[in-house]
């Protein structure tokens, strides 16, 4: 894709990030955050960021028009799993920006030392379900009922993990099974 570039997000990406990032919470699907986040508080927060050394954000930027059509951020906690969260514009969609936006987050979290990645997805964004598949990840779990939404409505989440090195099991394990010994009919859906 050579129409679009994904790089560190620097000062003067925050707010038009937050104004694509704004309008995808507008739609009420996608997102954690809803319409009506504290704007001047996430405004913050991001600035803030840019000089954390166990974060990393970036923005997929339109190398003709420079507008931003997505955002993401790695937050690699001290014990070396790193946290995604990630947003693409509406016309962003479908092109394979989401793709290239997760690598850049893969790699950034490798270079903060990171062993593993995890993140959480919507039951209903099969979209991205199916890009994280296709990067890797695997699903580690259903948070039932676990997100309020504005609405009222409860939600689920999936959790979907990607380890970046080989995984032990534990000085002693934990006696519960692995998600290997889980039936591989499964249904995560419900």
């Amino acid at each position: 894709m050579t129409d679009v570039v994904v790089r560190p997000m620097v000062a003067a990406d925050v707010d038009p990030a937050l104004d694509m990032f704004a309008e995808v919470a507008g739609e009420g699907i996608w997102l954690g955050t809803e319409a009506g986040f504290d704007r001047d508080r996430r405004r913050a927060s991001w600035l803030a960021g840019l000089a954390d050394p166990h974060l990393a954000s970036l923005v997929v930027v339109d190398r003709v028009t420079g507008r931003i059509q997505g955002n993401g951020s790695v937050h690699v906690a001290r014990y070396g799993v790193g946290e995604i969260g990630m947003a693409l514009a509406g016309g962003a969609r479908g092109r394979g920006l989401g793709g290239l936006l997760l690598d850049g987050l893969i790699e950034a979290a490798r270079g903060m030392g990171a062993h593993k990645v995890d993140l959480q997805v919507w039951p209903h964004n099969e979209p991205a379900i199916r890009l994280y598949l296709s990067r890797g990840f695997v699903v580690e779990g259903r948070l039932r009922g676990h997100y309020r939404r504005a609405s009222g409505q409860v939600w689920d989440a999936i959790v979907m993990g990607l380890a970046l090195v080989p995984a032990s099991t534990g000085a002693a394990g934990s006696g519960l099974p692995d998600a290997a010994c889980l039936p591989a009919t499964l249904d995560l859906r419900g």
